[in-house]
């Protein structure tokens, strides 16, 4: 692979274009930056700033393949072409255009630039503190800010794996004029390794994050270290591409480090300022995004999974859910209006997700979940079936919100009823929290729509910057990428 000498430049500069206002992230490529680095003030600031850079990329709407994803794993559905979602919900699936001309290029290339932002500059501030930098009164605050820095190169190096197919991960010993582009493997490893990195400095100092830095939460090193399992936990299920690879998984390191991950759901507090999520506004805002009929057939399986062709009076029940889950009442609101039949009628629902209104009508100051509990919980108890510790896995579900919440009966120690179990609570409890779940988990399954692309192709404009051929994923005539590995074949469903 060429040098990429010239991407770093590009990355720097490229951000340098970007107003703060337009996606509130710090213009990196300030005369001072040099001087910044030598100052414990100004590296505690460039770190106490990461997370937010990541979170604003992860939660946004038209900087991030987010509600993309959200389409093309058919949870959701608009009639909108904002976002790239009219294109990536096509039926059938078209490939993803992957050109500088292309009006949605910012989902990938902002994304990409964004998430290479967080990881160079964690990278920066390890330097430093490698280079005797303290931090505090004599130090006291050197491994706090050491610690995040190695947990976002951690969330920068593996949310690039999880989307692209490609990846350049680095970290603070990187020679930028000699990096070559890996697979997203590659990323995935240098991420979870980074992570356990920041998990060591978490177990083995005493401190209190301030409570700005992930906004309205005043994490202590445990808390960190709690969160960093979970996130781990995240990139070994949701970097696998098909089913073969799920099944690779190491099922022990996952139920290792869900266990000591997260036990309450991990939320950010809402500031219309800075800390807001246009994601989850618009995906579940009323007449704007909609759940897909899939997800109504998952409620209620008398209800097709497509809208059909004769309209609502072909829907049984005029397309009502019935289901003793109670779930169906708090977090699905029953609505037959729809619009823009030209753009398909396989865009049409007869339910929208209100589980989140509380933060769409707050004004974006409401709490913003970014990863449930209930998450991290699935995690255990699929690793634990995949363990066949059967008991054990049953066990959590029955400890869980489809009990609690749904009021459904408590399930058996069957493997098959336990699976069902799993792929039933994570459709129904997961939506709109962290970025692609939904996604992420139909791809390991082999479950996304016929032609819909795995992961993203690298941006268009990093492979003008490398010199490098254009390619890109999807679709189905024609299709671009290899079966299983970058396009789904043989998914949940294939329009004629």
């Amino acid at each position: 692979m060429r040098k990429i000498k010239n991407y770093i430049i590009l990355l720097l500069l490229s951000m340098a274009s970007i107003t703060c206002a337009d996606l509130d992230v710090p213009n990196l490529n300030t005369p001072d930056r040099e001087a910044t680095l030598k100052s414990p003030d100004g590296i505690k600031s460039l770190t106490s700033g990461l997370f937010k850079t990541w979170f604003t990329q992860e939660q946004h709407n038209f900087a991030s393949p987010g509600p993309a994803m959200w389409v093309m794993a058919d949870w959701g559905t608009v009639t909108f072409a904002n976002y790239g979602t009219r294109d990536a919900s096509e039926e059938p699936r078209i490939f993803f255009d992957n050109q500088r001309s292309y009006p949605y290029e910012n989902i990938t290339k902002n994304y990409w630039r964004f998430m290479y932002s967080v990881v160079t500059t964690a990278n920066d501030v390890l330097f430093a503190l490698d280079n005797g930098v303290e931090i505090g009164d004599r130090g006291s605050e050197t491994e706090m800010v050491r610690g995040m820095a190695h947990f976002m190169q951690g969330l920068g190096n593996g949310y690039i794996g999880l989307v692209f197919d490609r990846a350049y991960p680095s970290d603070e010993f990187t020679d930028y004029e000699t990096i070559q582009s890996t697979d997203y493997q590659t990323s995935i490893e240098m991420a979870i390794n980074q992570l356990e990195k920041a998990i060591d400095i978490f177990d083995e100092n005493s401190f209190t994050l301030p409570s700005d830095w992930i906004n309205g939460n005043a994490f202590t090193n445990e808390e960190m270290s709690k969160l960093a399992h979970s996130f781990i936990a995240r990139l070994m299920v949701y970097s696998a591409r098909n089913t073969e690879q799920t099944n690779a998984i190491n099922w022990n390191n996952v139920l290792t480090h869900a266990e000591k991950g997260i036990d309450t759901d991990f939320s950010v507090q809402g500031d219309p300022s800075n800390w807001t999520s246009w994601y989850k506004y618009y995906m579940a805002r009323p007449n704007w995004g909609k759940v897909d009929m899939r997800i109504v057939n998952v409620l209620d399986p008398t209800i097709p999974a497509n809208w059909p062709e004769g309209g609502l009076g072909e829907l049984p029940h005029d397309g009502r859910i019935i289901s003793s889950d109670q779930r169906v009442l708090t977090d699905y609101e029953y609505n037959s209006a729809n619009n823009r039949p030209e753009r398909g009628l396989y865009r049409w629902s007869t339910y929208r997700y209100k589980r989140l209104d509380d933060y769409v009508n707050s004004n974006f100051t409401g709490t913003i979940i970014m990863m449930r509990n209930a998450e991290n919980d699935l995690f255990k108890a699929e690793a634990l079936l995949r363990l066949n510790r059967l008991d054990d896995a049953a066990a959590i579900i029955n400890a869980s919100s489809r009990v609690i919440r749904g009021n459904l009966p408590a399930i058996t120690s069957d493997a098959t009823e336990i699976t069902e179990a799993i792929i039933y609570e994570r459709a129904i409890e997961l939506p709109l929290t962290g970025m692609g779940i939904e996604f992420f988990d139909m791809r390991r399954n082999d479950q996304l729509q016929d032609g819909s692309l795995l992961h993203f192709p690298m941006p268009a404009q990093q492979l003008e910057v490398v010199q490098e051929p254009n390619y890109t994923f999807g679709g189905i005539n024609p299709q671009y990428g290899t079966p299983n590995e970058d396009v789904s074949v043989d998914g949940w469903y294939k329009p004629l």
